[in-house]
C-alpha cells in the first residue's frame, strides 16, 4: 500500500470512529462493495466519504491532520512508548476488510478501538494523531499524560470539547454565591 492509500485508509477509519450513529444503509452497502475488492479500491473511500456530510467532515479533518501535521507525532516522546501500536500493512488491510464488510462498520470499529489488542492500540494512536485537541504532542505536561493513555478519558474529553465548540452547552448560571463558602476536607 502506498503512502497516499495509507493516509486515505487511516483517515477513513478515524472518521468512522468519530461517527455518533451508524452509516445510512445505502452507504454501508457501498462500503461492503468496496470491501470485496478492497486492496485495489482504497481510493474509492475518498469518494464514498464525500457522499455523507457527517463522515466527510471527520474524514477531511483526519486526512488533513495525517498529511500536514503527521510530523508532530513522529518525534514525540509520548508516542515513543506506543511503538506497539505499529501494525503491518497486511493486518491493517485485513482489519479494514472486516470493518467494511461488517453490518455496522461504525460500531465494529468502535468496538475494536476499545479492546486492548494490537488493533485497539493502533486505533487509539490514530485517534490521537487525528484529533483537533493537540497541536504539539511534544509539549504535553507530565501531569496530563494520563489522558493520552486512557481511551475512555480521551473520548470523553474530545466529545465534550466538540460539544462546547458546537455550542451544545447548558448555562448553569453564576456560581459566584459559592465563592466564599468554606469547604470541609
Amino acid at each position: 500500500m502506498n503512502s497516499l492509500d495509507e493516509v486515505t485508509l487511516n483517515a477513513f477509519l478515524a472518521a468512522l470512529m468519530r461517527q455518533e450513529n451508524s452509516l445510512p444503509a445505502d452507504l454501508q452497502n457501498q462500503l461492503k462493495e468496496i470491501g470485496k475488492t478492497f486492496s485495489s479500491n482504497v481510493g474509492k473511500l475518498h469518494a464514498l466519504a464525500k457522499k455523507y456530510s457527517l463522515l466527510e467532515q471527520e474524514y477531511m479533518s483526519a486526512r488533513s491532520a495525517l498529511q500536514d501535521d503527521g510530523e508532530r507525532f513522529r518525534s514525540s516522546a509520548v508516542l515513543e512508548a506506543d511503538d506497539s501500536a505499529e501494525i503491518s500493512n497486511d493486518k491493517l488491510m485485513n482489519f479494514a476488510v472486516e470493518v467494511f464488510n461488517a453490518d455496522d462498520s461504525v460500531n465494529f470499529v468502535k468496538k475494536a478501538y476499545t479492546e486492548s489488542s494490537e488493533i485497539g492500540q493502533f486505533l487509539f494512536q490514530l485517534r490521537r494523531q487525528t484529533s483537533f485537541m493537540v497541536k504539539d504532542a511534544q509539549n504535553i505536561p507530565e501531569e496530563e499524560l494520563w489522558v493520552w493513555e486512557d481511551p475512555t478519558v480521551w473520548d470523553s474529553l474530545e466529545r465534550g470539547l466538540r460539544q462546547a465548540q458546537a455550542g451544545e452547552v447548558h448555562d448553569l448560571g453564576s456560581f459566584a454565591q459559592y465563592a466564599d463558602l468554606e469547604i470541609d476536607d
